[in-house]
């Protein structure tokens, strides 16, 4: 009996850490691109080490890059009432 809970202990464990090791690895391919798309939007490109936060860290950023004035202006669409400047 024990070694039964012993084995499933281990193998909990395993996919714990496996489980840990496949979500790191898929934030380090997130970092990248956010950093650049946050530094051309305006804002630290430290905003994209939120991915490092499971399950709710990337939302935090497409949150962010969504629905936030961006500092450098690119994603503000102009108004119809004022006449386009050359």
């Amino acid at each position: 009996m024990w070694t039964l809970i012993a084995w499933l202990v281990g193998l909990g464990t395993f996919f714990l850490m496996a489980l840990l090791v496949v979500h790191v690895l898929f934030a380090l391919v997130l970092i990248v691109p956010t950093w650049r798309i946050c530094e051309r939007a305006g804002y630290s490109g430290l905003l994209s080490l939120f991915h490092l936060l499971p399950v709710l860290g990337s939302f935090i950023v497409m949150a962010v890059l969504a629905f936030g004035d961006w500092p450098k202006g690119e994603g503000k669409a102009s108004s119809p009432h004022q006449p386009v400047r050359p």
